[in-house]
This record gives C-alpha cells, structure tokens and sequence, in this order.
C-alpha cells in the first residue's frame, strides 16, 4: 500500500530507536528492577488501551466523512474525553496501592506517583498519530511518531546512564507523557477554527465507539491476563524474564499499525465515493498477502534461532525465555490478517464487543490452568491458543462484512464463500511453504553447529533468509515481485 510508506518509515525510524530501550534497561537494571518496570508498563498500558474506549480509532471513521467544519469538534471532544478519562484513571491508580500490591508488591506501590502521572498524561494524548492520519496527513503523522518515539527513549535511558536508577526512569516517562499530551492539543486543535464540542457530533461519536471502547475494555484485560498471572504468582525476577519471551518485535507494529490505519482510512474513502464491495475486499486481500511474506518467515526464522537471538540481545542471563519466545511467535503469524481495522471501518464494533465477550470464556480456564500445570511457558501457550480462535472468529466477521452477497448463501456457507474471497489463499501457501523449509534448514544447521550468539544469529539468520528466497523461487515466486508487493 503505497500511501503507508511515510507511516512505515515513520514506524521503521521509530521501532529502531524505542529497540534500544528494553535492550539498555536490561543492562543497566537489576534483574529484579527490570521486573518491576515492565510490570509498570503492564499496569499502565493495560489501563491506556482499555479506558480509550475506542474514542481516537473513532476518527478514523469519521474524519474521513465528515465536513471540513466539523474536523475541530471530533478532534476537541476526543481529547476532551481522554484528557477527563486521564485524571480519572491517573487518580484511581494512585489510591489503589492494595491492587499495586497484588501484581507487584511493595517495589511497584514504591513507584505510583510517576505511574499514575505517566498513565494518565499518556491517556490524554492518546489521539496524536490518529488525529493526523484520519485527516489524510500520513506524512504529519509520520513525523509525529518519529518525534515522539525519539523522546520516549531519551526520557527513560538518559535517567538510567546517568545512575538514577528505576526511580528516575520511570519519572523520565512521566516527563515524556505530559510533552506528549501538550503536543496532542498543539497539533491537532490549535490549526483549526471553530468550536471544541458538538453534542450531536458527540452522540454519534460515542454510538460509534463506545461498542468498540467496551470491547476494548473487555478484551485489553484478557490480553494481558497471561502476564498478569505470571507476575502475580512469581517473582519480578521470574516476571522479567517472561516479559523477555513476551518480545514484540518491532516490524510487526511497523508494518501491521500504519497498514491498518491506511486499510481503516481507504475503505472510509470507497464507501465516501460509494464504490463496490469488491475494492475493498482486494485492498484486505493485498494486505494479508503483503504482511504474510513478511511475518511468516520472520516467525519461522526467530523460532530456528531463538536461545542465540535472546542471549545476544538480552545476555544469557534471559535465555530461560527462549521457549516462550517460540510460543509468542504464534501472534507474529496471526498479525497478517488485519481483521479489527475491517471491523471498526465497516462500523462493526458491537461485533467486536460480543466477540470480546465471548472470548473471555476461553482465555481464563486457559490461561489459568496452563500457567499452573506448566508454569510461565504454559501461560503463554493457553494466550496464543486463545488469541487464535478469536483472530479465526474476527476473519469471519470481517470477511462477511467486506463481502455482504455472501449471506444469501446461508449463515456458514456464506462464511466459508466469504473467507474464500478474501484471503489469498495462493499466496499464504508459498509463504508458509518457503518460511517452513528455511526454518528447518536453520534450526538443523543450528543443532551441529555450536556457535556463540553473535556469530549464530549473523551465520543462521543469513542463510535462513538465503534459503527462504530460495524456496519462493522453488514455488514460483520471484523475490523481487515480493519486494515489489511489500513496497506497495
């Protein structure tokens, strides 16, 4: 998707700088501060996803459609909201030391003063990169995540070099999080002219968002369930390293956030000109194809050389994580299909809600009684094979959503029509063909050659990307063409 390639380059820039952050923390903290600060960032980001109810996605559907005098009222009331939501949620994190107790003990109630200014000035500028991509400005949009992830990394791993410790690097959050609330209000409101609140663009906003925001806060708990057991029910030192295994590589959101939000933006746009159902169901179809020769290989190739991959980035002292690594991999996989963007574009969002809902059923008896059969590597199987269903699930709503004639075929044969229509099928299968192949080559190759991390990961990560532009060629695929689709 061409118009994305400022928001990749954006999400490239910045996903090689905010890299550094956990690399540098897990250096210059103890095994156990470590801890602490990601369980800081689980509390804290738990309540950023869930308590925006879905109000700064909500203008990626209407800002698109509406007029150009009623840009200031949806970007107003957003920031009105989280900005209200923010003092809320900011507050209640400060007083509830008996929950900050429960996750984290007594080091994480130590930190509440910075976590709740962090979480709740982050919440008020939670609309920054949405606000500028929905008006149709991915370049704005692209610098503005360049700007904030540059200074995201410099308030937490200045405060650490310089010897402050855990106590410093998250009060450097904090800083980071009111620079950014300030810049949301800066940027989005002050250009624009008129008033900051419509109560019937408000009604109709919140009609829109509030299934989508209960979905949110229904299903951002589950999300994180996984961790929150694990740190409730072990140390921070063995919390740390679960959070190591929980790595989330930073192509994917380069490549799966700006993907989506273009995806959201462009079937606004079709159905603004009122164009066919097809066209968007091939711009979902070159999307799925596009992330699939990307992540596929990117997950079998990490799974070949995790033990290597972790102790090089993180020392040995996390090579515990390699086999959680290997199961979270599963979510690189099921981040090729875009599905919530389908459904927050198509208005879709009480399906995601009772999605959601229902969802909740599966991840707790999973969850629970995996980590307690099996420990940490059993929390993180009973979260990706939980995720996998429901990612299975929101394909078949996108997809009849993207393909509404299906219906007439009946409840599950339209689905399976429609499923059918959308996916590439073709595509998916030389990607996983070839991603499989290399993978095996590495992980053999790996098992006979005794090498240290650095040298490991340069030798086998280079031939598993040899062999795996290889087997495309096996299957008919040329690299190039490949390139050419990612590019867009």
């Amino acid at each position: 998707m061409a118009g994305a390639r400022p928001l990749v380059a954006a999400r490239a820039f910045s996903a090689g700088v905010t890299f550094l952050i956990p690399l540098v923390l897990a250096r210059l903290l103890a095994l156990g501060s470590y801890g602490t600060f990601k369980q800081f960032f689980l509390v804290s980001h738990t309540l950023y996803f869930a308590l925006a109810l879905g109000i700064p996605q909500s203008l990626y559907y209407f800002l698109p459609r509406c007029a150009e005098a009623e840009r200031r009222p949806y970007l107003g009331q957003t920031l009105l909201y989280l900005a209200v939501a923010g003092g809320l949620s900011g507050g209640a994190l400060y007083l509830c030391t008996p929950f900050l107790s429960w996750v984290g003990g007594p080091d994480l109630v130590a930190m509440r003063a910075p976590m709740a200014l962090y979480c709740g000035l982050l919440l008020g500028g939670g609309a920054l990169e949405a606000g500028l991509t929905a008006q149709g400005r991915p370049g704005h949009a692209a610098f503005a995540y360049i700007g904030s992830d540059t200074a995201k990394m410099l308030a937490y791993v200045i405060p650490a070099w310089l010897g402050f410790g855990l106590h410093g690097v998250l009060w450097g959050g904090a800083l980071y999080a009111a620079l950014r609330a300030l810049a949301s209000w800066i940027v989005l409101v002050l250009p624009l002219r008129g008033p900051l609140f419509r109560r019937e663009l408000s009604r109709g906003q919140l009609r829109y968002a509030l299934p989508f925001g209960g979905a949110m806060l229904v299903g951002m708990p589950q999300q994180q369930l996984h961790q929150y057991v694990v740190s409730v029910t072990s140390s921070p030192a063995v919390f740390a390293v679960y959070s190591v295994g929980c790595f989330n590589l930073p192509v994917v959101d380069l490549l799966y956030t700006p993907t989506t939000e273009l995806l959201m933006y462009r079937i606004g746009e079709l159905e603004r000109r009122q164009r066919p159902d097809g066209e968007a169901a091939v711009l979902f179809r070159d999307a799925v194809a596009n992330l699939a020769y990307v992540f596929v290989p990117i997950a079998a190739g990490l799974f070949a050389i995790a033990p290597s991959f972790l102790s090089l980035l993180y020392t040995p002292k996390f090579l515990d994580a390699a086999p959680i690594l290997r199961l979270a991999l599963g979510m690189v996989v099921l981040a090729c299909l875009p599905v919530d963007g389908v459904l927050r574009a198509k208005a879709k969002t009480r399906a995601l809600l009772a999605a959601n809902v229902a969802k909740l059923g599966l991840t707790v008896p999973l969850v629970v009684g995996l980590n307690h059969a099996f420990g940490p590597v059993g929390a993180m199987a009973g979260f990706v094979l939980t995720e996998t269903v429901h990612r299975l699930v929101l394909l078949a709503l996108a997809a009849r959503a993207l393909v509404p004639s299906a219906a007439a075929e009946g409840r599950l044969r339209g689905t399976l029509a429609a499923v059918g229509r959308v996916l590439p099928g073709v595509e998916l299968v030389r990607a996983a063909v070839a991603a499989a192949g290399a993978g095996l080559v590495a992980l053999f190759a790996g098992g006979y050659a005794a090498l240290d991390p650095l040298p490991s990961v340069l030798v086998l990560g280079t031939g598993f990307w040899i062999a795996y532009f290889g087997a495309l060629v096996l299957v008919g695929v040329r690299p190039s063409a490949v390139l050419a689709r990612i590019r867009g």
